[in-house]
């Protein structure tokens, strides 16, 4: 992604949403995490999200604190949320794969 010609879709407190106007790959970042994606497993990982629900899926973890670990489409990397920093993320994520969809829409016509 160091090549990539990045345009912002969606920016608000620390969540940055972009999409390479080149190769069409997702980069978001999200408090100091940064993981880009392919457009098609961005649309996975956005539609998998939208189907937890932390009080359903948060695990109890060392430190006392239950986070819900979120499995991203790569095999080394999950994100480890707190019950606030979870709903913020998935409503981030909704708000942005809305615009990207929207965005198509407009391409395409």
């Amino acid at each position: 992604m160091s090549q990539c010609k990045p345009e912002i879709i969606l920016q608000k407190d620390d969540f940055v949403l972009t999409r390479c106007t080149e190769c069409q790959r997702v980069g978001m970042m999200f408090g100091q995490c940064m993981v880009s994606f392919e457009q098609k497993d961005f649309n996975g990982f956005c539609r998998y999200l939208e189907e937890l629900e932390f009080e359903e899926d948060h695990k109890p973890f060392y430190d006392g604190i239950d986070p819900i670990i979120v499995e991203t489409f790569h095999t080394n990397i999950q994100l480890t949320l707190k019950e606030e920093e979870f709903y913020q993320l998935k409503g981030l994520l909704i708000e942005a794969h809305l615009q990207l969809q929207v965005q198509e829409l407009f391409k395409n016509h």
